[in-house]
């Protein structure tokens, strides 16, 4: 009668190392996907659990570790929040010791297995699953989740940069722009902005940086045409990014931005010394044509108010000579 070697590469191994005997033993199970025993604990560790429960020479061994796998199998596709890994670790290494001290005991697997799966069901029911991910965009730490079906974390597959929005003003009125994300951001979340002229682009490398350590709103007042272009605001913490936002203003020409513009110049000439006399006082229409620069720009503006500001006066003052005259009897 013939003796069955379990594996080529055990019968030629020497009884004293077992460095090979789990990937022997590896090699006689069925393939399998990972699961949460798996993850959470080494082929080693698994060996030296049936070794306590049969003993070093024992030849069932890989009976042994097809009955840890059959019971643990429910647990394969477990998946819980990246929060709760370090709870589930403790779990499984929980599992490992108990069943040590099962087969130390002398209990045999077939009962200690069956059980520690039914001890743990509570304390795998109360690990919380993460938060949904929330589209369109966004580096969410806190829904991350990690699947034992592969032992690793898995996060929302959703792109930094968020989609460009579009924000309509007309020039003059007040414009705010606020950095918002629709998931949960820590409280030390950092924002900076960046911008560019008339672009309606998210390709950084045309942006400029603006207010460095901004807080996560920028306030425009007045807005004015040159305002026009895309405002790009980031989200970071440490050395991750979590969000990009876009905002692209769109400005509209008014008159009361027309206005605005007339008033700022005309204050600037009075303000200016050629805008003022010798005693502070408006200066008149010899004296400014008499300046050397006389037909400099601001000059020339100020010529204009004060030849518009006469014809007013003078056409008011007609009025009232022609109203006193058709009234005489």
């Amino acid at each position: 009668m013939s003796r069955r070697v379990p594996c080529p590469l055990c019968w030629a191994m020497p009884a004293a190392s077992q460095l090979l005997l789990p990937l022997c033993l590896g090699l006689l199970l069925p393939p399998r996907a990972p699961g949460c025993l798996d993850c959470f604990s080494t082929p080693q560790q698994r060996l030296r659990v049936c070794q306590f429960f049969l003993g070093h020479a024992s030849s069932r061994h890989v009976a042994c570790l097809g009955a840890l796998q059959a019971a643990f199998l429910p647990h394969a596709q477990l998946v819980v929040g990246v929060a709760e890994m370090e709870k589930l670790k403790d779990v499984f290494s929980n599992v490992i010791f108990s069943l040590e001290q099962k087969g130390m005991a002398k209990v045999p697997y077939q009962v200690a297995v069956p059980e520690a799966v039914a001890r743990i069901q509570p304390e795998l029911a109360q690990l919380k699953p993460a938060p949904a991910c929330v589209p369109p965009c966004g580096y969410q730490k806190d829904a991350q989740v990690y699947k034992c079906a592969s032992c690793s974390r898995v996060e929302c597959q959703l792109p930094l940069d968020c989609p460009v929005e579009d924000v309509w003003k007309n020039e003059g009125e007040r414009t705010t722009l606020t950095c918002r994300v629709p998931f949960q951001t820590p409280p030390d979340v950092r924002h900076s902005w960046k911008f560019v002229k008339d672009l309606r682009t998210r390709d950084l490398s045309l942006f400029r940086d603006l207010h460095p350590g901004a807080s996560s709103s920028i306030v425009l007042r007045p807005t004015r045409g040159s305002h026009r272009g895309t405002y790009a605001c980031q989200l970071a913490q440490e050395d991750d990014v979590l969000a990009r936002n876009y905002f692209y203003l769109n400005v509209t020409a008014s008159s009361q931005g027309a206005e605005t513009e007339l008033q700022d110049m005309f204050r600037a000439v009075l303000q200016s010394p050629a805008g003022r006399g010798a005693e502070g006082r408006l200066p008149g229409l010899s004296e400014l044509l008499a300046e050397p620069d006389s037909l400099h720009k601001r000059n020339v503006v100020l010529l204009m108010v004060g030849l518009a500001l006469s014809a007013l006066l003078g056409t008011l003052l007609l009025g009232g000579v022609c109203r006193w005259a058709m009234g005489r009897p």
